[in-house]
């Protein structure tokens, strides 16, 4: 399954020879899959562990997901998201693995090569195992193609929690939250923080997708509405938002809002393994892996929510754990 480029491809960068690397693993993302993975070739022994990071910070969703719960299957204890985050960067390091932040996978080179875009240019990286790590994105508005006007005030949990706790931007006043799966309830408590009252959260599902007692407790606490077999069919509003129109038992009608967060739906990061030519499974749109988390080509691993359905982070970083120790083995027969 070799897939090699032309080598004029790779000679030159601008008259000026690429910078070349060689690891023994290679690990593409440093949430806490990709930084579990790496702690744990480490401790089984693997000399050189790189992880590459294309956010200016590491650590994944969590380092701005600022409500509790993380945590609890890997380190047995319940933690905010930075916090979280940040453990599993301090102990990465500390393992030995090399974390390089601003740095983004462009393109496969060959079968076990990488190239790399960061701030001092183009790199190349050859390793003899890679794992990709690259995770999921929440569905935008745009690709769920719900119609109305571009105006401001539409986020997805992701770009909500980076405004608010990140950029402390100003949000809105009043919010619609489309979708009720467990990062759903997580936008509630977001929105919050930055002053903003969720009056409704609608889903076309029958009911919500999350533990039951979360459900319960967010929606008592933070007095919202909540409405099963509810479609969304149109953004109103010209430069700001000033309503959904929605659709319930075949009737629609308004809710006042200045704001709409567009929750789950998830889609795999999956953009480098397709490049790569690597099967991708029809109904998650995730890379195809067998029972050890392998691709079609030996040596090359998927992991934590870019092999979907979604899980918790500690659930990908206990996950990932396994799948490391039986790289290790590999790299040492």
């Amino acid at each position: 399954m070799s897939r090699f480029l032309l080598p004029q491809r790779i000679a030159k960068d601008a008259g000026k020879e690429m910078r070349r690397t060689d690891v023994d693993v290679l690990i593409i993302g440093a949430g806490p899959a990709g930084l579990a993975a790496a702690i744990e070739l480490k401790k089984n022994g693997v000399k050189t562990v790189r992880v590459i990071e294309r956010e200016k910070v590491a650590g994944g969703v969590p380092r701005h997901s600022f409500h509790p719960g993380y945590g609890l299957r890997d380190f047995k204890q319940f933690l905010s998201g930075p916090k979280y985050a940040k453990k599993y960067v301090t102990a990465a390091l500390t393992a030995g693995a090399q974390i390089s932040t601003s740095s983004t996978a462009t393109t496969w080179i060959s079968d076990y090569e990488i190239e790399v875009t960061a701030p001092g240019g183009l790199e190349i990286i050859r390793a003899r195992a890679i794992i990709l790590a690259t995770g999921a994105r929440e569905r935008a508005r745009a690709a769920r193609a719900v119609p109305g006007k571009r105006p401001a005030g539409i986020y997805t949990t992701g770009s909500l929690q980076q405004s608010t706790y990140l950029e402390n931007l100003k949000i809105g006043t009043s919010a619609v939250i489309v979708g009720a799966e467990h990062v759903s309830f997580s936008a509630v408590m977001t929105l919050a923080h930055a002053g903003v009252k969720t009056v409704a959260m609608i889903t076309d599902k029958p009911q919500h997708e999350t533990v039951g007692i979360v459900r319960w407790a967010i929606a008592f606490w933070y007095r919202f509405k909540f409405m099963t077999r509810t479609e969304i069919v149109e953004v109103l509003g010209d430069k700001h938002i000033t309503g959904v129109r929605i659709r319930r038992n075949d009737k629609e009608t308004v809710i006042a809002c200045d704001t709409i967060v567009f929750t789950g739906n998830w889609i795999p990061d999956n953009e480098l393994a397709r490049r790569g030519g690597f099967d991708i499974d029809a109904t998650y749109k995730s890379p195809v892996v067998d029972g050890s988390s392998q691709m079609q080509r030996p040596g090359i691993y998927a992991i934590g929510n870019l092999v979907l359905p979604i899980k918790a982070a500690d659930k990908c970083a206990v996950d990932a754990r396994t799948v490391a120790k039986k790289v290790a083995a590999s790299l040492m027969k």
